[in-house]
């Protein structure tokens, strides 16, 4: 089973996250809301409770999750599988961190520590030493 390990950066995955709370838990359902509010107060032989799960089910679902993809806010750095470890070809600002050593100087910086965390595909937290041992 492969598992892929991102450089992720703490301040835009928060902002990330605020975002996706607000339209998947106060945007998007109120729009749906307020279509059917719509659609079935009108009551119409087009307009009608008919026409409002025609439009949320064949129009809309794919957007009720949000429309931002996770690659805003974190860089793919390492896949581990049982053919090996692959580093890919990570650049952090103007950093390259294209292997263990170039990891461990990136996180020397205790501003980047600060900034930065290392996280699997899903979301989990990993020190640089967990990554390390992970990596052996």
């Amino acid at each position: 089973m492969a598992v892929d390990y991102y450089i992720a950066d703490k301040h835009i995955k928060a902002e990330y996250e605020a975002f996706r709370k607000f339209w998947e838990d106060e945007l998007f359902p109120e729009f749906i809301k307020k279509l059917y509010g719509y659609c079935q107060e009108t009551g119409g032989r087009i307009v009608n409770k008919d026409l409002a799960e025609e439009i949320a089910e064949d129009h809309l679902c794919g957007y009720s999750c949000v429309p931002l993809s996770e690659t805003t806010y974190k860089t793919p750095l390492v896949t581990v599988n049982h053919a090996g470890i692959f580093w890919r070809k990570c650049v952090i600002g103007d950093r390259s961190v294209n292997s263990l050593e170039d990891l461990i100087v990136f996180f020397s910086r205790k501003e980047r520590q600060e900034r930065y965390q290392v996280e699997d595909e899903k979301g989990r937290a990993y020190t640089l030493n967990d990554l390390m041992d992970l990596l052996k």
